[in-house]
């Protein structure tokens, strides 16, 4: 954090501004960040999940 702070009130960061800045281990680049486990949910487990959710349950 200390870098980045550094790095944002140098010259060099002259023509950023109003920018989010992600540190997160490059986990955002990969897609959902919390959520890329669920790449890992089988055909099967999808399908059993979508039944329950049209039960209600």
């Amino acid at each position: 954090m200390a870098n980045l702070a550094a790095f944002l009130i140098s010259d060099y960061a002259g023509y950023i501004n109003g920018d989010v800045i992600t540190i997160d281990g490059g986990e955002w680049l990969r897609g959902a960040g919390q959520f890329n486990d669920l790449s890992e949910v089988t055909h099967e487990q999808w399908d059993r999940l979508a039944e329950l959710t049209r039960k209600g349950k």
